[in-house]
This record gives C-alpha cells, structure tokens and sequence, in this order.
C-alpha cells in the first residue's frame, strides 16, 4: 500500500466590508434579473414564432380562397359578358345596363365569320 499523508491547511475568516457586500449582492441580484429575463425573452420569442407560424398558414389559405374566388367571379362575369356584351353591373341596385345593338353586331359578325369561306386550323 501507498504512505498517507495528511497536510493541514489553515483557513481565514474575513469579514467583508460593507461597501464590498453590498456590491456582491447588488452584482448578484442583477444577474439574477438578467437571467429572468432571458428566459422570459425565449419564451417570448417562441410564443411569436408560433404565432407566425398560424399567420404564415392562414395567410396561405386566405391565397387560396382569394384566387378560388377570383376564378369563380371571372367566370360569372365572362358569361354575362357573353350574354350582355359590355354591360355595365350597378351591385347597388342588382341591374346591368348594356347596349342590345353592341349584341347584335356581335352576332352579326359571328355569323359572316362562320358562313365565309375562311377555313380555322388549330
């Protein structure tokens, strides 16, 4: 076996100033805070990323409806077109106003186009 031995350390005892412990606690104290507020700040900053992240997913979504919707309106509006060339729409009072001899030149066209001798290749 190995020899032992046993050294005996002297230790102090100071007492601190007041100044100096008064410092200490005041330094401690603040990191303490400190401390605080990086966890309040981490919790923070993930409560917004979450949040964005709701944002980010309806935002895509109200995308989605803007352009479904979109579609939808062009389609009403090119079949009244269609039907009622140039009309004017008033949603006020729900009328449309047209000129029926814009229709008429329309058709009349339609119809030299159709019994002419033009052949349409696609």
């Amino acid at each position: 076996m190995a020899k032992e031995s046993k050294k005996q350390i002297e230790l102090l005892t100071i007492e601190l100033s007041e100044e100096m412990l008064g410092s200490i606690k005041e330094k401690n104290a603040k990191t303490q805070d400190i401390v605080q507020a990086f966890g309040q700040i981490y919790l923070r900053r993930k409560e917004l990323h979450e949040e964005l992240e709701k944002l980010d997913s309806t935002l895509e979504q109200a995308e989605g409806d803007f352009k479904e919707t979109q579609g939808e309106l062009k389609e009403i509006l090119s079949g009244l077109d269609k039907e009622y060339p140039r009309g004017q729409i008033n949603l006020q009072d729900g009328t449309l106003t047209y000129n029926p001899a814009i229709k008429e030149d329309m058709e009349k066209q339609a119809n030299s186009v159709a019994s002419s001798d033009i052949e349409v290749v696609k």
